[in-house]
């Protein structure tokens, strides 16, 4: 008789859809889970699992929390639309409360917080960095920081998006739940920026377009 992890593996080469873990398969991840990381101080582990991607993801995450919290009072400094700047120095304050969440999953884990250089958020922050430089002091300063900001929400929703499924399947609820929260706060970042751009920001810049094509 095929095993559920035969017929997993089987749907997946065949392109259809695998069965969802039960309650009960979900609660045996998560007890595996704990036993592989007290084991990983004792010997290598040949075989890289999802427990080790999730792992591997939160150190990216943490490395990349991190950086923006460092980069984020240079884009507020040159903010000028007072909503804007504001927005930013809320989600500052909440990228601080993000890394100590995170650093909660890694104790629920059992390892050590620690980063692992992410060199896809250093290349979208080192881009934003260029673009302040060339129009922070622009009328288009403004509309380039949200360019700039919502690239890295983007990167983090998606980022996020998937730690929280890979929580959910090894059966991690209270990590699941973590990510959540931090989920919630980027999407919710990334919608107010896009309410600022379109509505008044994007206008505001085009407007010097319009009248500078007027008088040419």
């Amino acid at each position: 008789m095929a095993t559920q992890s035969t017929t997993r593996k089987s749907a997946r080469s065949e392109g259809r859809s695998a069965p969802k873990a039960s309650r009960e398969q979900r609660s045996k991840r998560s007890q595996a889970v704990a036993k592989k990381s007290a084991a990983d101080a004792q010997r290598a582990r040949p075989q890289k699992s999802l427990s080790d991607l999730l792992e591997h993801a939160l150190k990216d995450m943490y490395y990349a929390e991190k950086k923006i919290y460092r980069a984020l009072p240079k884009m507020i400094r040159k903010a000028d639309h007072p909503e804007l700047k504001q927005a930013l120095e809320d989600h500052r304050a909440e990228t601080e409360g993000q890394i100590q969440t995170l650093e909660t999953v890694f104790e629920i884990l059992g390892k050590r917080a620690r980063g692992e250089k992410c060199e896809a958020i250093d290349g979208i922050i080192e881009e934003g960095e260029s673009l302040l430089e060339d129009f922070g002091d622009s009328v288009a300063s403004d509309a380039a920081i949200i360019f700039s900001c919502q690239a890295v929400e983007h990167y983090e929703i998606t980022r996020y998006g998937s730690i929280r499924a890979f929580a959910e399947e090894l059966g991690l609820d209270e990590i699941r739940d973590h990510i959540d929260s931090i989920l919630e706060q980027e999407k919710a970042a990334d919608g107010k920026l896009n309410g600022l751009a379109e509505g008044s920001i994007n206008d505001a810049a085009a407007e010097y377009d319009a009248a500078d094509e007027a008088a040419a």
